[in-house]
C-alpha cells in the first residue's frame, strides 16, 4: 500500500484519479468473469446464490479491516456492486437459456395460482364479481391479444387494458390491474 505524502491538492487529486482508473479497470475485469459465470449456472437461484454473496461480503470486510479501510463502507459498496452484477448476470442467463420465452409461461399455465388474499385483491382491482380470479387471469394470459414479457423474477402479461404479474418461479399471480 502506498503511503505517499502529497505536497499539493493537485497531487492528491492526480493520485485519486489514478486510483479511480485502476478501480474501474478492475470492476470491468470482474464483470467479464461474472459474465462467464452465468454460463455455468443451472438456474436462477444459482445466479443469485445468496450464500456466495455473504461469503464474499465477509471476505471483503476482513480485507478492509486488514488494509485499514472502513469495513461498513466496503460492505455497502460491494453489496451495491454485486447487486448490479447479479442483475447483469441474470439478464445474460435468461437470454442464454431463453427463460424469457412466453411459451414457458403458457406451458405452465396449469400451475398458475394465487392466494386467497391475492384473489380478493385481483377481484377488487378488476371489479370482478362472482368470477374466479385465477381462471379469469389464465384466460387473459392464454388469449391471442396477450403480450407476455419477462423482467427478472416476474412475467408481465398485458391483455387489452389489463396487466397481470406472475412470479416466474412459483407461478403465483402477484397482482392484476387495469392500466
Amino acid at each position: 500500500m502506498n503511503t505517499q505524502t502529497c505536497s499539493s491538492l493537485d497531487e492528491v487529486r492526480s493520485n485519486i484519479d489514478r486510483i479511480d482508473d485502476c478501480i474501474i479497470k478492475l470492476i470491468a475485469e470482474r464483470g467479464t468473469f461474472v459474465s462467464q459465470a452465468s454460463k455455468f449456472k443451472k438456474n436462477e437461484e444459482g445466479v443469485k446464490d445468496s450464500s456466495r454473496v455473504e461469503k464474499v461480503i465477509q471476505k471483503v470486510r476482513g480485507k478492509a479491516e486488514a488494509y485499514g479501510a472502513n469495513p461498513d463502507m466496503v460492505e455497502k459498496l460491494y453489496r451495491e456492486m454485486i447487486a448490479g452484477f447479479i442483475k447483469m448476470e441474470m439478464k445474460e442467463f435468461l437470454t442464454a437459456n431463453d427463460l424469457s420465452n412466453p411459451e414457458i409461461l403458457l406451458g405452465n399455465l396449469g400451475k398458475v395460482h394465487t392466494t386467497p388474499l391475492g384473489a380478493g385483491r385481483i377481484c377488487r382491482n378488476l371489479k370482478l364479481a362472482d368470477i374466479d380470479a385465477v381462471d379469469f387471469c389464465k384466460q387473459k394470459i392464454a388469449s391471442e391479444e396477450c403480450k407476455i414479457s419477462r423482467d427478472g423474477k416476474n412475467w408481465y402479461c398485458e391483455a387489452g387494458d389489463i396487466v397481470i404479474t406472475v412470479n416466474a418461479s412459483s407461478y403465483t399471480i402477484i397482482t392484476a390491474h387495469r392500466k
